[in-house]
């Protein structure tokens, strides 16, 4: 017997997922994609895990002229290029453009 003959049938036979069963899943990842404890300081806007901010020039309010090009979660990293090295003292939100220190972004910390 070859293995697609005892396959097919299997997958007629199998079990799917109800519709609660697909909602729990899909939460589950959601709770995964989640940054908690990051909100954007001036809309509360919350970044997830596939929020990408770019290393590059920036005039005001950071004042940098030798970004790399990077992209990368700056929350991962708390705010540092893992290219350049770069330490980004404010960050954009990707929802409001507004622009904030980027220790203002973790609730329940004082930015320095």
């Amino acid at each position: 017997m070859s293995f697609a003959s005892l396959t097919i049938p299997h997958l007629f036979f199998r079990k799917g997922l109800d519709d609660e069963e697909i909602i729990e899943r899909f939460e589950i990842t959601d709770v995964r994609n989640e940054t908690r404890g990051i909100r954007c300081p001036l809309c509360k806007w919350t970044p997830d895990r596939t929020s990408r901010w770019t290393c590059w020039d920036c005039e005001y309010p950071e004042y940098f002229y030798n970004g790399c090009g990077t992209e990368w979660n700056t929350f991962d990293t708390r705010g540092v290029c893992p290219t350049c090295s770069h330490q980004w003292m404010w960050t954009s939100c990707l929802s409001c453009w507004g622009w904030s220190k980027h220790g203002d972004w973790y609730e329940g910390e004082k930015s320095e």
